[in-house]
């Protein structure tokens, strides 16, 4: 392998919350796994979604581009096939490039999620050389995917996030013959609902067990958390048996000192805090998300960093880890000086927070669209009516 640039491993789940996890302190999860991994990776304790919904975080992560920019502000609209991409980026500098999982970025226009079970066409695949992915779906259990230029529809094995974990495994060992460094990201469906189709192994776990809630439950749904939770608790408790599966994958390639490891998630859920199902909203429960760094060459595992990363950083920070050029079209924040030491977080640095479109549960809540800034102490919201929201977090 070139050990003159870091391959690059990026894993997310879909709507897990930062506070679901064993090393934050959540009583509830079972994730040995990612707990491990903590003690090894730089945690970031303020990493949020700014625009906490799935397609909007998605476009971010690609483009390193805020949603008024590449214009995903909302689900199942349509990403820019001709966006200057992170493949793009990566493939640019000499780098093979790998998507695995869920897309939903090439968006339904009819309105009617017409697409979601399309063939995402291979010029929608934003540069890839390795696409093996589908749009979007729930069932996790029956599954599809399509690869690259096949338009064959096809069937992942069993609980799908198994079987993307297994693939990605499969690539990494493949790249190890490959003169190149590579970028791999895994997007698991997981812990999204439905939220009790994980295997029945991990339900198990939880079946009629009592969970811990956070205190901003309303007494009356407490009953409704507590059997929502259970089915997202399998879910993660899954997903962490997944995580070492590709683990496991960069350590026997011989890879892992080379390799900067990222697991995080496009945002989180409420879960009845607050009294809200889902996500959109700007409370902690559905901005802030999971985000641990591995680098060996950092020597900072199992120490914290403060800064607000945010999707569209996401895109800017791994170029500037691995010393590659950002280009013009990126707004995102490029936090690798903060991440290598060469600068320190002044406590001002803030993540934007926006949902510029009333629609699904902001609707049915009777709330507006909002703007506002996240710093590691502040949490600021605005709606059209003015000031909304002011938290010392």
């Amino acid at each position: 392998m070139n050990s003159r640039r870091p391959n690059v491993v990026f894993v997310f789940g879909d709507e897990w919350r930062a506070q679901a996890t064993g090393y934050a302190g959540d009583p509830n999860c079972r994730t040995p796994n990612l707990d491990g991994l903590a003690k090894e990776s730089v945690n970031f304790t303020n990493a949020a979604a700014g625009c906490p919904v799935c397609c909007p975080y998605r476009a971010s992560l690609l483009t390193g581009q805020y949603p008024l920019t590449h214009g995903v502000f909302i689900n199942d609209v349509e990403l820019n096939p001709d966006s200057f991409s992170i493949a793009r980026a990566f493939g640019q500098q000499g780098y093979h490039t790998a998507y695995i999982g869920k897309w939903h970025v090439y968006g339904s226009p009819d309105g009617k999620y017409g697409r979601r079970e399309a063939y995402v066409p291979r010029k929608y695949q934003l540069g890839f050389d390795y696409w093996k992915g589908f749009e979007c779906n729930h069932d996790y259990n029956d599954s599809f995917y399509y690869f690259n230029d096949d338009p064959t529809k096809r069937r992942w094995d069993g609980y799908d996030a198994f079987a993307q974990s297994r693939d990605a495994a499969e690539h990494i060992r493949e790249c190890t013959s490959d003169d190149r460094p590579f970028l791999l990201m895994l997007s698991w469906g997981p812990a999204h609902f439905p939220l009790e189709t994980a295997p029945e192994t991990y339900q198990r776990l939880y079946r009629n067990r009592k969970l811990t809630l956070r205190p901003n439950v309303p007494p009356h749904l407490h009953a409704k958390a507590q059997e929502e939770l259970r089915g997202y608790y399998a879910h993660i408790a899954a997903l962490d048996d997944a995580l070492q599966i590709v683990r496991d994958a960069v350590r026997s390639t011989g890879n892992e000192d080379n390799t900067i490891f990222v697991f995080t998630s496009d945002h989180g859920d409420m879960c009845q805090s607050q009294g809200l199902d889902t996500k959109l909203f700007p409370w902690e429960e559905s901005v802030r998300v999971p985000f641990l760094l591995r680098w060996p060459q950092l020597n900072a595992g199992g120490t914290e960093n403060p800064v607000p990363i945010d999707a569209p950083d996401i895109m800017p920070t791994l170029l500037g880890l691995c010393g590659l050029p950002i280009q013009a079209s990126v707004g995102g924040t490029d936090w690798s000086p903060f991440i290598r030491g060469e600068r320190k977080p002044t406590g001002e640095e803030s993540a934007f927070l926006i949902m510029p479109a009333e629609f699904t549960q902001l609707l049915s809540n009777g709330m507006k669209a909002y703007r506002g800034l996240r710093t590691s102490r502040v949490t600021y919201v605005r709606n059209s009516n003015g000031p909304w929201l002011l938290y010392d977090n």
